[in-house]
């Protein structure tokens, strides 16, 4: 590596250069003028996480100044531009990643890459080379997929916003970056999954035992009361986290039509809009722990208990906080993090002792109620993708891919309960021919056992594999396999949730419990032409979504 400045340049503060900060545009800086300030440490303005402030100290004198000094700018810059738009242009909360999950993973790389070389590092020496080894670097270590991702994306976030402010001006941003590095992320990353109905059951009756004892006093509420107030919103309203630790004291409104009804206004920065949840209003304070758990009604409770806490705080409009009970927080205004809320989830749910199904102790996070409520709502509606989709207050795709899923039922039902009858006995004069359908073929499409029964044709195609009234013949094995090949072609626009949940069964079924009753050269023959020449009906899987 060419060693491009030498140590008395270096030690030249940054300020000297005479450099201009330009919001949205690359102001060029000498490299060799960025070194170590006086002051290595940034504050964060206060925020959902426990990050106060990141110490670049540790980082100087490891052989890579230049480059730690413009990462400590460039934070200093994206601070100083939250704060003027009030969290619009990045919320704090996404900075202090950048230090925590970026820049602090990628100073090991940094370090091992100056041992190397031998010689001291600068923003000019990246490009698309190093960033490719930082690249191998994490996949070499004990991380998971997951980690990996969220590492090289804060870093590269970092590295881009160095970028902008003109502290990394010789790269070329189209081809340093590789293109698509963790492949697949979304598969390979398991997502949160919904709470079954017994731990649901249990999870309210926990909560409305704790309001009780909230309710039936009149001091502040600590963090953990705090904590047993937002699961009761989270799992009556399914607000993600940030946006329900943001909440200010001012979020709940009168509805402007009807008296019953109040509205929870948040605001989401994924989707940088403001987002308004209808809340019903309970007559008493008592119905709120022993009948419902009424979001708009706790949020009432914190208002009023912690207005006193509240006021000692620097911002006093923020919603939860509370007084601090250890070491130098004593006494102190506190915000609820979410570190500090996942701690005292933890302690509500050994408290009261609750367990998953098979007995081990319950993993419950705010993530985890949303999509219990999500798929709750997708159920109830039918599997309606719009509704479940505009209670979620996303997109019907985002949805589909990660918030909706079938059913415990849909897997252990998923059985053939019909018929697979060989061509030979149709022959027969006393078999009448089956009335045909998309998939194969049934009894009676008006008045089998899954039909409507209202002189409609039955149109659940799905439903046919656990249906007593279906029939397999060697004459359906085409329309059969052609939906079979579907199946498997449409992974990704299905959705992977449901098509585990829904189609994987099927898929197995046909293989194993009804192409062995034909014989292998018939399935095989059929089988092959389905795949290269599908039935219309299965050119796509645009009927089986409809089914679903």
């Amino acid at each position: 590596m060419k060693k491009d400045f030498t140590l008395e340049r270096h030690e030249v503060g940054v300020q000297e250069c005479g450099e201009t900060a330009i919001e949205g545009t690359i102001t060029t800086v000498d490299q060799a003028r960025v070194s170590k300030p006086a002051n290595t440490v940034v504050a964060f303005p206060e925020n959902a996480t426990s990050a106060r402030n990141a110490d670049f100290g540790p980082f100087y004198g490891q052989g890579y100044d230049n480059i730690t000094a413009a990462c400590q700018r460039t934070i200093e810059r994206l601070v100083a531009e939250s704060v003027k738009t009030n969290g619009k242009s990045l919320s704090p909360s996404t900075i202090a990643s950048y230090w925590k999950d970026g820049f602090r993973n990628f100073a090991p790389f940094l370090s091992l890459l100056h041992a190397a070389s031998g010689e001291r590092l600068t923003m000019a020496d990246l490009d698309a080379d190093s960033i490719k080894q930082f690249l191998q670097y994490l996949r070499n270590e004990p991380l998971k997929y997951g980690a990996q991702k969220n590492y090289f994306s804060h870093t590269k976030s970092l590295l881009v916003a160095c970028h902008r402010f003109g502290f990394w001006p010789e790269v070329d941003m189209k081809t340093v970056w590789p293109a698509s590095p963790f492949p697949s992320s979304n598969r390979r990353t398991k997502g949160q999954r919904a709470l079954s109905k017994n731990e649901k059951r249990f999870l309210i009756k926990a909560l409305r035992k704790d309001m009780e004892r909230i309710v039936a006093h009149s001091e502040p509420l600590g963090r953990y009361d705090l904590a047993v107030c937002v699961l009761s919103i989270a799992l009556s309203t399914g607000m993600n986290l940030t946006p329900i630790l943001e909440l200010t004291t001012d979020c709940v409104q009168p509805h402007p039509l009807k008296s019953n009804l109040r509205l929870l206004v948040s605001f989401k920065r994924r989707g940088n809009a403001t987002q308004v949840v209808a809340l019903r209003k309970s007559e008493e304070v008592s119905e709120m722990a022993s009948i419902h758990l009424y979001a708009a009604d706790a949020i009432d409770l914190i208002v009023a208990r912690n207005a006193t806490t509240r006021a000692q705080f620097d911002d006093s409009n923020r919603l939860l906080v509370y007084e601090g009970t250890r070491s130098k927080f004593v006494g102190k205004a506190c915000r609820l993090t979410n570190s500090i809320l996942n701690y005292s989830i933890n302690a509500f749910v050994d408290q009261h002792q609750l367990k998953t199904d098979d007995g081990k102790p319950l993993t419950l996070n705010v993530s985890r109620l949303r999509q219990t409520l999500l798929n709750r709502v997708w159920e109830m509606s039918g599997q309606d993708p719009l509704v479940a989709a505009r209670t979620g207050r996303h997109a019907v795709s985002t949805g589909n891919a990660h918030y909706w899923e079938a059913p415990p039922e849909a897997e252990t039902d998923m059985r053939f309960l019909g018929e697979a009858r060989v061509q030979e006995l149709l022959s027969q004069p006393n078999i009448i021919a089956s009335d045909r359908t998309p998939v194969s073929s049934c009894k009676d499409v008006r008045r089998g056992q899954r039909a409507p029964k209202n002189g409609e044709p039955c149109q659940d195609y799905l439903g046919c594999f656990r249906c007593k009234s279906f029939v397999v013949t060697g004459d359906d094995l085409y329309r059969l396999f052609s939906f079979y090949w579907a199946a498997l072609r449409n992974y990704d626009t299905f959705g992977g949730k449901r098509w585990t949940k829904y189609l994987k069964q099927v898929i197995r079924l046909i293989d194993e419990e009804i192409a062995p009753h034909f014989g292998q050269a018939l399935v095989n023959e059929q089988r092959e032409r389905a795949k290269h020449q599908p039935h219309p009906f299965w050119r796509d899987l645009s009927m089986a979504r409809m089914a679903v």
